[in-house]
């Protein structure tokens, strides 16, 4: 998508903003054609060959933008050429961010002994791309992509997992999740505007428990337990909100890099002759491509759940 958006950006720079516009607007079928055309020209050789570019072009393009002063692009040939260094320009810089990207996760300790990469994905039909990863990484990976369309690829992936969930057995977080919690308040330790009293006794509010960190490693089908207890002597219902966070080392719900609410869930507890010493038992359940909580009130048994996705981030 961002080579197409620099592709556009080089029509109206070319044969001007309105004419473009123009067409597009007057002619949609035309213009769905020509970024197809477009489309099979960006996985060619040619660009990485030297070669000019040659993107076939509608009649009514050409009539279009005959009238713009530009002659650059030879619209009288039925084509819009592209020269070998602007066909490469389209694609920067998000090559190079994603060569920079990879780069940096690979310093990560816990993938020193990766020696594999696969290119998947319709971008990885692209030889400039393929040929910017393997300058980079050729001499550490091995590199591998799809003999057929690694496009679908992801779909069979897709499939495969949908048929046969046990098929990836953990996954690595990319974000990190959490929920709200109260603490006793430590004033070498907590923030003071976060101190509260309650019932005679210093508390802090608003921190952030993390449940499972970025880049953490987790089992499909692992579930984390942990035993709460009421707030208040009093307290007929325990609620339990979750966000996520792009710091692993996040203290509070209200900080900057955490994300509005991704999931809540309340559970009763209506016996309240314990006082706060009451049991409430939270399950977080690492599912394929979720996580579900579920919390039960030890005294009553009353329960509560919530579906937390994967792919929710703040």
């Amino acid at each position: 998508m961002y080579v197409d958006g620099n592709f556009v950006s080089l029509l109206e720079n070319r044969y001007g903003q309105s004419a473009i516009k123009d067409f597009r607007l007057r002619y949609p079928k035309d213009w769905l054609e020509l970024m197809n055309n477009f489309e099979e020209k960006k996985t060619g050789r040619r660009a990485s060959e030297g070669k000019v570019t040659r993107i076939r072009a509608s009649k009514k393009f050409l009539q279009t933008v005959s009238s713009t002063s530009a002659t650059a692009g030879r619209p009288h040939d039925e084509y819009v050429i592209l020269e070998p260094e602007e066909m490469k320009q389209l694609f920067e810089p998000v090559v190079s961010e994603i060569v920079a990207h990879m780069e940096e996760v690979l310093k990560h300790p816990e993938l020193n002994s990766v020696s594999c990469l696969f290119m998947v994905g319709g971008f990885a039909k692209s030889l400039i791309l393929q040929e910017a990863i393997a300058t980079a990484f050729s001499s550490r990976c091995k590199i591998l992509i799809p003999t057929t369309d690694p496009a679908i690829a992801v779909v069979q992936g897709a499939t495969m997992f949908g048929q046969k969930p046990t098929t990836i057995s953990s996954r690595v977080m990319t974000t990190t999740y959490g929920h709200r919690i109260w603490e006793n308040f430590d004033p070498k330790v907590h923030d003071p505007q976060k101190k509260a009293i309650i019932e005679g006794r210093e508390k802090c509010k608003d921190i952030f428990r993390v449940v499972v960190k970025e880049n953490e490693a987790v089992e499909v089908g692992e579930t984390k337990r942990t035993i709460w207890n009421p707030i208040y002597s009093d307290q007929k219902s325990v609620e339990f909100t979750f966000y996520t966070s792009t710091n692993p080392d996040v203290k509070y719900t209200t900080d900057p890099t955490v994300g509005p609410s991704i999931g809540k869930m309340t559970v009763d507890s209506p016996d309240t002759s314990k006082g706060k010493n009451r049991q409430i038992e939270l399950s977080i359940f690492f599912g394929g491509t979720e996580i579900k909580a579920s919390a039960i009130d030890k005294t009553s048994g009353n329960v509560a759940a919530v579906k937390l996705d994967f792919l929710s981030k703040s």
